[in-house]
């Protein structure tokens, strides 16, 4: 399998610096441009045989103008939801680090296994998109996958065998792409870029 993994375009979020891991936020200014140049990419550019997307709508939004554009349909799976934060969702760090102090310290003294009151753990989070990918690694032709920047961080380090602690090494940038092959057990990455490059 060949995976085109996209993250969604910017979001108030994203400028906030919100925990925005479930929680709906809209496009900015910036992300609506980058929304009309990387759907015209993905529609033009790149051939794929089936398209996979978060349900939130950051990434469902990207999937469907696509999916329209090359009369595809959309398979939307829970499992590429971005990591729910459950009590952190929707703040920031100084909000966080302050009025949740005593589960932020829980949490950055264990963040692989803590399970976030209300949310997941790093573990359950990777754990339910290895599985998604596990389903589809093995199968002929090419997928594009859109998603969230965490969840791609985990099918990479998933696909390229290494421990979930590795997924610091990928930076993903927003409206960023990875091109990754999957064949005989082995993983490759072809190409990480920015699809929509906006000052």
């Amino acid at each position: 399998m060949k995976f085109y993994l996209v993250r969604h375009v910017e979001t108030t979020g994203n400028i906030e610096n919100r925990f925005a891991g479930v929680t709906e936020t809209s496009y900015t200014e910036k992300g609506k441009k980058q929304f009309e140049i990387i759907t015209k990419k993905l529609s033009e550019e790149i051939e794929f045989d089936k398209i996979y997307s978060s349900p939130i709508s950051r990434a469902k939004k990207i999937a469907c103008t696509v999916g329209e554009r090359k009369n595809m349909k959309v398979d939307f799976r829970n499992e590429l939801s971005e990591m729910n934060f459950g009590i952190f969702e929707n703040l920031t760090f100084e909000t966080i680090s302050t009025d949740k102090k005593e589960y932020w310290e829980k949490w950055n003294e264990d963040y692989i296994n803590y399970k976030i009151p209300n949310g997941d753990s790093l573990t359950e989070f990777h754990g339910r998109i290895a599985s998604f990918t596990d389903s589809i690694k093995n199968q002929p032709g090419s997928s594009l996958v859109v998603c969230h920047g965490g969840t791609i961080q985990s099918i990479l380090t998933h696909l390229l065998d290494l421990d979930i602690t590795h997924r610091w090494h990928f930076f993903i940038p927003l409206a960023g792409l990875v091109e990754i092959n999957y064949e005989n057990g082995f993983g490759i990455i072809n190409r990480l870029t920015r699809m929509a490059e906006i000052e």
